[in-house]
């Protein structure tokens, strides 16, 4: 049959797919091979062709700026014990997490819009989480008193020492006591005792939970000292609210008393705090709201 390739017309009997190649017709495109990366303390891998090798270029270069910021944060004692690998999963989707640490300690990320973030805006956050792994399983401490409070709080006040430029959820780049501390005045914070009491307000309270627990260990960090914050974090006996007062000195409600007037101080001395808290709200204020009496 290759005789009658190139010809201006192809003999009946020849099949389809054949004559679709003899004529120069349509075929399928090769499927994309999906991009990846690997650093001294990373894999990248994408799930689809949806990242660029441009994007991987990109994240691994991130990831290792992140990496050497955490490291020199936690300290040399909390480091990894192996390579994080990072799975970009394509497009945002509302069914699915924007981003996670599985099981395996791997961590999978969404692409939002470039101004919120891109594939990149909770990647310092997911690195916080994945550093924290190997303690994860060294201690069990998943079903400790305040674990779910310590994780994401400590994770995300880890993101923003790194990294608060970042244009990822929940800061999105604006300054954190200027989100938190407007949030404190319009009487939208959840007291942070229900917090630890109620973790499962974590994802449908995720634009006030976010923040309020970050601005708690900032308050800790500035005002008990990064080794507090880091004997908090990676304790080695379960993490109730005795054993935190303990490390503290002060009973846990005190803290959360003094970190109230502590954060209001701050946004006080801010010139233009409330424009700047509109201009988020602008931006972000039809989010969900969790309310006390119905929804804690």
């Amino acid at each position: 049959m290759s005789a009658f390739i190139g010809r201006s017309r192809c003999w009946p009997a020849v099949p389809v797919c054949l004559l679709l190649a003899a004529c120069g017709g349509p075929t399928e495109p090769e499927p994309a091979t999906p991009v990846s990366r690997s650093s001294a303390h990373f894999d990248f891998e994408s799930t689809t062709a949806d990242a660029t090798a441009a994007e991987m270029d990109l994240g691994i270069s991130l990831a290792e700026t992140h990496y050497e910021a955490i490291a020199n944060l936690v300290g040399a004692n909390h480091l990894p014990g192996r390579k994080i690998k990072v799975i970009l999963e394509g497009p945002f989707r509302p069914d699915r997490s924007a981003g996670f640490v599985d099981d395996q300690g791997n961590v999978h990320l969404s692409r939002y819009r470039d101004d919120l973030g891109g594939y990149f805006g909770s990647l310092p956050h997911e690195v916080a989480h994945a550093f924290r792994y190997t303690y994860w399983h060294r201690f069990n401490i998943g079903p400790w008193e305040n674990f779910g409070f310590i994780e994401e709080g400590f994770a995300e006040f880890v993101a923003q020492q790194v990294y608060p430029e970042k244009g990822g959820f929940p800061f999105y780049g604006y300054p954190e006591d200027v989100v938190v501390g407007h949030m404190l005045i319009r009487g939208d914070a959840i007291p942070m005792q229900v917090m630890r009491d109620r973790h499962e307000l974590n994802t449908p309270c995720q634009w006030q939970t976010y923040p309020l627990r970050a601005s708690w260990f900032r308050y800790v960090d500035e005002t008990y000292g990064r080794a507090a914050v880091l004997a908090i974090a990676y304790a080695e006996v379960e993490t109730t609210n005795e054993m935190i007062a303990g490390l503290l000195g002060v009973a846990i409600a005190q803290v959360d008393a003094d970190w109230d007037l502590w954060l209001r101080a701050r946004y006080a001395a801010i010139p233009n705090a409330e424009a700047v808290a509109q201009a988020y709200l602008a931006r972000f204020g039809d989010e969900p709201t969790c309310r006390a009496g119905v929804d804690y």
